[in-house]
């Protein structure tokens, strides 16, 4: 089997030699900036998930009279923060940046929850 590979590669007109190589390399920027693109997909969700988290145990945190900042930091894993956290309307508010991975813009994730105070 490999020598009929040989024979027919061997046989190839030289003009076609090296085609493949030029093919992958014209492919391979769009594969890159679709994988980049899955990356970026996938932090955004991970923020969300954590931003969604992190609101909950703030407002939890407001309803007992604790300090949200503290609540809302120590629920977000490490290497995110909050940019902004605000009080409307007896509820908490949080802004998270999204890691910007490669070509694409930096992005916000914004959530917002409110929990009824509890009787001390």
């Amino acid at each position: 089997m490999i020598a009929r590979a040989r024979a027919r590669a061997q046989r190839r007109p030289e003009g076609e030699r090296g085609s493949s190589a030029i093919e992958v390399l014209g492919i391979m920027p769009v594969v890159v900036i679709v994988i980049l693109a899955l990356l970026q997909v996938a932090a955004a969700a991970v923020t969300t998930l954590a931003a969604n988290q992190a609101v909950r145990d703030g407002a939890r945190a407001m309803s007992l009279g604790r300090s949200v900042p503290a609540a809302v930091e120590a629920s977000l894993p490490g290497g995110m923060h909050a940019d902004q956290i605000t009080y409307p309307a007896n509820g908490v508010r949080i802004e998270v940046p999204v890691l910007r991975i490669g070509i694409f813009p930096s992005f916000t994730v914004v959530r917002e929850a409110a929990m009824p105070r509890t009787a001390p």
